[in-house]
């Protein structure tokens, strides 16, 4: 039956002092769900609202970037469609056919220039630079020849570079903003039906209409957004605005130093202090003339970043509501689950004091709590149960662990063994004579000269050994490698090292030695005493050795092994069964 729910903490010990008054578990419940509930809500808004920011900038980034990107493409549109203008003029028949100063091309050219107000000047010239006719009379009879649009005009398709006027600027009227006059050159050569040179077709467009253009992009891409762009050269020089212009000219640092070094999206400081939302395209060559302009679009940090402030405020009211929500839920649940929970924590501190499973609720409050009490009872059941079988299972833990402790040692000295042994004649295999090698090179480096000892090696080689395998049979070779093996090591002193080099080639490695004479006497050792055992199935064999020892000149193991093969192979050349000393000074073959 269910008990009724205490709230007091239950005292353990009567002795005891006191216990500090905790805090019930439906406070605790409501605590811990409503801090859960908010820290949910904190990370997933949080979530959420810098997605939900960082997309609204990406947007503000990717309209600063559009309006580049559609300012640079239409100018270099409308760039090409007037070189294009001036090509086709080039080849209309009143020009080719001639001749340049007749009626008929004055007309054209002024039509030309009606119906395009961005032409300032339209005109042919002779091949001498000599201006043949001109719209509205200008500069006819004046001479261009050094002129760059002239020049270039001779030969190709010419567009050229943003310049100031100077024939032209004392003939139109001066601007309204005071700016000076400035063109953007187009020419194209006249040329008859056998290609021969007529003459040169040019126009000047007014820079006015450039800027034109890139203002009404920036209007129609983004009303309001106070976006604005600027037309850099190739150097990063101001083109336009006139008043950012003039004031780089006066040495000011208008531009950061990443604008005009190429393509860029991000924020910048400008040399007005202020940051902005800045996007950089590089005008698409689509004349024949690589102007490389490249658009700067920028907009104030201030104003790309309202729309982003204006979401986060409402994305922090939004949480506050929820916050109060989900707080009140966690409030009502903690309520309606802290009776019967409070009443299953009793009984389960009775199983820990009383290590007996008491009485559970016949009937609890819910379903669940119904399946929490029968598993609670089984569990009970479970660990009294367990902690009888751990209390056995300790008994015979310890022991368990010393042998396979005992074991593991083994393994592991076998896998020593197998790694550093030759399995045929049971001596040291070549890896492990190379670390001892590489020990005793360390060890005479540091100590050898002060009590003047050193290592020396020997190579010791069965003589016609292939006509004991040819003979008898590799089993029977394999008997005399083995037999070879237990005689080097009868042979050597406890701190030699025996080991098999490969084949029917055996080293030994001597450490501590006095000099060349104890090397050659333990190489006679071993030559006397292969030459006196006899081999079942065999007979008699002999060896030749080869002796060589470390010198202070050494910087590596080679030339030790060096010296001990060449002498081993001038031990063979010599008649066998010899022992040959190569000194540090001897030639080696």
């Amino acid at each position: 039956m269910s008990e009724p729910v205490r709230t007091d903490p239950v005292r353990t010990d009567p002795a005891a002092a006191p216990a500090r008054r905790l805090p019930t578990l439906r406070g605790q419940l409501s605590l811990w769900l409503g801090g859960l509930a908010l820290a949910i809500l904190t990370l997933v808004g949080g979530y959420l609202g810098n997605v939900a920011t960082d997309e609204l900038f990406t947007t503000q980034q990717a309209a600063v970037r559009a309006t580049a990107q559609s300012a640079a493409e239409l100018l270099a549109v409308q760039l090409r469609d007037r070189e294009r203008q001036i090509e086709l003029l080039s080849t209309t028949p009143h020009l080719v056919d001639g001749p340049l100063d007749s009626p008929r091309v004055r007309e054209s050219l002024d039509r030309r220039q009606a119906l395009h107000d961005e032409f300032a000047w339209l005109g042919v010239v002779a091949p001498d630079g000599t201006v043949m006719q001109g719209t509205g009379g200008m500069l006819t009879g004046r001479s261009v020849a050094q002129r760059d649009w002239f020049m270039g005009g001779r030969e190709r398709v010419f567009v050229g570079d943003v310049h100031e006027a100077k024939l032209l600027a004392t003939m139109l009227p001066a601007l309204p903003n005071g700016e000076p006059t400035r063109f953007i050159d187009f020419a194209a050569p006249i040329r008859s039906a056998d290609g021969r040179l007529m003459g040169v077709v040019g126009s000047h467009a007014h820079w006015r209409w450039v800027t034109g253009l890139v203002e009404s992009v920036v209007r129609r891409q983004s009303p309001g957004s106070r976006i604005d762009a600027m037309i850099l050269d190739r150097e990063g020089r101001v083109l336009y605005p006139e008043s950012m212009k003039l004031a780089q000219a006066k040495g000011g640092a208008v531009l950061p130093a990443l604008v005009g070094q190429g393509h860029y999206d991000g924020e910048l400081v400008f040399g007005d202090g202020r940051a902005y939302l800045t996007s950089e395209a590089q005008l698409p060559e689509r004349t024949r003339a690589a102007l490389g302009w490249r658009i700067v679009a920028r907009q104030p940090l201030d104003q790309a970043m309202r729309p982003v402030r204006a979401l986060a405020r409402e994305l922090v009211l939004l949480g506050v509501l929820a916050a109060a929500a989900l707080t009140l839920a966690a409030l009502l649940l903690a309520r309606r689950i802290s009776k019967p929970v409070e009443q299953l924590a009793r009984i389960a501190a009775r199983i820990e004091t009383e290590r007996r499973v008491p009485d559970f609720p016949v009937q609890p409050a819910v379903r669940e709590l119904d399946g929490l009490s029968r598993a609670m009872q089984s569990m009970a059941q479970a660990l009294l149960r367990s902690e009888q079988d751990l209390q056995r299972a300790n008994a015979t833990l310890e022991s368990q662990v010393q042998q396979r402790t005992a074991e593991l040692q083994a393994a592991n000295a076998q896998l020593e063994h197998l790694a550093t042994r030759d399995p045929l004649t049971g001596l040291h295999n070549r890896r492990s004579l190379d670390a001892r090698l590489i020990e005793a090179h360390a060890l005479d480096r540091r100590y050898g000269r002060q009590n003047g000892r050193v290592h020396g090696l020997l190579l010791v080689d069965v003589d016609h050994f292939k006509r004991i395998n040819d003979t008898h049979g590799h089993p029977a070779g394999d008997a005399v490698l083995s037999q070879l093996g237990q005689l080097l090591l009868a042979s050597v002193r406890v701190s030699d090292v025996a080991a098999r080099f490969g084949g029917e080639e055996f080293a030994v490695l001597l450490p501590e030695l006095a000099g060349p004479l104890d090397a050659v006497m333990a190489a006679e050792k071993i030559r006397t005493a292969v030459a006196a055992a006899t081999f079942p199935g065999v007979g008699k064999l002999t060896v030749s050795i080869g002796v060589s020892l470390a010198s202070p000149d050494d910087e590596q193991l080679g030339p030790l092994i060096a010296r001990a093969d060449a002498a081993l192979y001038e031990a063979k050349r010599g008649g066998r069964n010899a022992v040959v000393l190569k000194d540090v000074g001897d030639a080696v073959a």
